[in-house]
């Protein structure tokens, strides 16, 4: 058997275990069929009660099944689950570049879209405006839900108990601003499902804000927030109802290209237009 050559620090930080669960994974996905533990022992040079704990570990978290016929085992299809999780979360961000630029381009601030990734926001993607100046924002960040506009826009809409599970690990102050009661969170999230509209107001950063709206999928269920990040020092009442408006076109237009036929941002933008300021 050839062992892969470790790269960088990570032979330092060696987990064996770990390693011989990747090492029988991917034989198994590398070679169709059930594998017995005696035949995986000997094609990879592992002791064969390891091979037997592995698989067994495996087979509990439902990643490869048993083959009654063979008694071999074989891959199961959760990492096909696991493959199409990503797949969606690349082809958002795809389908998402196009309408970022644009609303990054009309209001002439950077945009972003955030997906929920465990307990934290997953900086999906971030698009600049053209001007000499904006705010630089890392995509792969991951940032706390709590004080974020795009997060917030994905909170209103989980279940409630989810939504209490996430705000349970954790709401540190970021600002003066930041809401560290789930009470009150909680209240803001109803005006956001009432409104479809969700805001950072110097809340995760002095200085700067957000306006944020949900993204939804072809079965109605909530994928992502994005919006708009500036300054807050450059904000106006004339901008503010602008602002909204183009958030949640944007929403729509990638929500729609995800394949939501709802009627939510059709709501949304009628009450909109009946909002003063």
């Amino acid at each position: 058997m050839v062992k892969k050559k470790e790269e960088g620090h990570g032979a330092a930080y060696s987990a064996p275990a770990v390693d011989m669960a990747l090492d029988l994974v991917e034989f198994l996905a590398e070679n169709p069929g059930a594998f017995g533990i005696n035949d995986l022992s000997r094609r990879l040079g592992l002791a064969v009660n390891s091979v037997y704990r592995v698989l067994r570990r495996l087979a509990a978290r439902g990643y490869v099944e048993l083959d009654p016929a063979s008694n071999g085992y074989q891959l199961s299809t959760q990492f096909i689950s696991l493959g199409m999780k990503l797949h969606n979360r690349i082809d958002l961000r795809v389908r998402a570049r196009r309408h970022l630029e644009r609303l990054a381009a009309e209001t002439g601030e950077t945009c972003q879209i955030h997906t929920l990734q465990q307990n934290r926001m997953l900086v999906l993607d971030s698009v600049a405006p053209g001007t000499d100046f904006y705010l630089r924002v890392t995509p792969g960040s991951l940032l706390c839900a709590h004080a974020n506009a795009f997060g917030k826009a994905v909170l209103a809409f989980l279940p409630a108990e989810r939504v209490q599970d996430i705000l349970a690990a954790g709401m540190p102050a970021l600002t003066e601003h930041t809401h560290t009661s789930s009470n009150a969170l909680v209240r803001e999230l109803a005006v956001t499902r009432r409104s479809g509209l969700s805001y950072d107001r110097e809340e995760y950063s002095t200085g700067i804000y957000c306006v944020g709206a949900p993204v939804f999928d072809v079965q109605g269920a909530i994928v992502a927030g994005l919006g708009v990040t500036g300054l807050a020092s450059r904000r106006t009442a004339a901008t503010d109802k602008k602002l909204r408006s183009l958030v949640l076109d944007c929403a729509a237009a990638v929500s729609s290209d995800m394949g939501y036929t709802g009627s939510q941002f059709g709501d949304w933008k009628n009450l909109l237009k009946q909002v003063k300021s």
